[in-house]
């Protein structure tokens, strides 16, 4: 069986080839991948590589994915071979402190698809899991379930944080986490939601899907810019979604007296919070890493008409053209929200 996959070679270079298609062990489906999505992530090692595995190449990039079920291994009993399936990509043990207490997102044995050593979901054919496949009701696609593993990302923050219907709510930064963090706002009912970033394009598409004001910082005190709309106070909570030391520092500052900050945001390198600040509003701070137990909500949203997760689709790529798509999202990062790439035919 031919198995052929987009591989990284080097940085910004990536080049289609066949790969063995992987063993299916016991407790695994082998799954017939259609659509992967193009994940900050994915660009990150696309452009930059992973210092601490520097002979991970030729790496195969990808863990937002859907698909359909071609065998499953004996003892399966919950697949059968048609199901059309979107995957959660880690694999955790099971038995390490936080997996038995239910953490398993934090598991210390994780093996992530596309994080260095686990090859990735840009191929036609992959093994995983049958507990981590979950099922897509007939109305929804293989394109929408390919979208599931980062609207995971946003609602496990949403979930998390404890908002309440008639709470408000900040999101600073609109790339495609702060798009599904507001689309999982929305869906749990609440309707204050400002949306914050430096591009009108970007804001635009936050007030399409579920943002009640957008509010442009470019060359402005964001602090100063967002508290005219909660007159001088600022919002119940704050989710940064932007990654940004600058946006993070700022939340302290915008989010109310007694409020939340959810920070779901990777930030690289060192961040100054003022410590004092947070203690004399008595603010509470949260951080969110990945997500557990939230993709049948997801599927759900979505199959119910809650969340419309294909607006946030910029552009679909053959798999032929995978490198243009990584291409597109490094030079076009204004307009690229959403990268996907259609693998094989539904």
């Amino acid at each position: 069986m031919n198995n052929k996959g987009a591989f990284v070679m080097e940085n910004r270079k990536i080049k289609i080839m066949d790969s063995p298609v992987p063993d299916l062990k016991p407790g695994y489906a082998k799954v017939k991948v259609e659509y992967c999505g193009v994940c900050g992530s994915d660009v990150h090692f696309y452009s930059w590589g992973e210092p601490e595995f520097p002979d991970v190449y030729p790496f195969i990039l990808g863990h937002e994915f859907a698909g359909t079920v071609v065998e499953v291994a004996e003892g399966v009993t919950d697949l059968k071979v048609g199901d059309r399936v979107c995957v959660e990509p880690g694999t955790f043990c099971g038995k390490c402190e936080w997996c038995k207490k239910g953490k398993y997102n934090l598991c210390k044995n994780m093996e992530f698809l596309s994080a260095p050593r686990t090859h990735g979901a840009m191929r036609e054919y992959i093994t995983h899991p049958a507990e981590l496949c979950f099922k897509l009701p007939d109305n929804v696609s293989t394109l929408e379930g390919a979208l599931v593993e980062p609207l995971a990302v946003g609602m496990n923050s949403v979930v998390r944080s404890g908002i309440h219907v008639g709470e408000s709510a900040v999101v600073l930064g609109t790339g495609c986490i702060g798009l599904v963090t507001i689309m999982s706002l929305r869906a749990a009912g609440i309707t204050d939601i400002t949306a914050v970033d430096l591009f009108d394009i970007r804001l635009k598409k936050a007030l399409e899907v579920g943002a009640t004001r957008a509010v442009n910082t470019a060359d402005k005190d964001a602090v100063a810019e967002v508290l005219k709309y909660y007159d001088g106070i600022g919002p119940d909570y704050v989710f940064e979604t932007a990654g940004n030391r600058h946006t993070a520092e700022a939340a302290v500052y915008i989010c109310k007296k007694g409020g939340t900050i959810m920070q779901v945001g990777n930030v690289v390198g060192d961040t100054s919070l003022n410590l004092q600040r947070m203690c004399d509003k008595e603010l509470t701070l949260m951080t969110n890493f990945r997500y557990r137990n939230i993709y049948p909500s997801c599927i759900e949203a979505i199959s119910s008409g809650r969340i419309h997760v294909k607006d946030i689709i910029s552009k679909t790529y053959p798999l032929d053209n995978a490198m243009e798509a990584f291409e597109d999202c490094i030079n076009n990062k204004q307009s690229m929200v959403k990268a996907v790439i259609k693998i094989a035919e539904d």
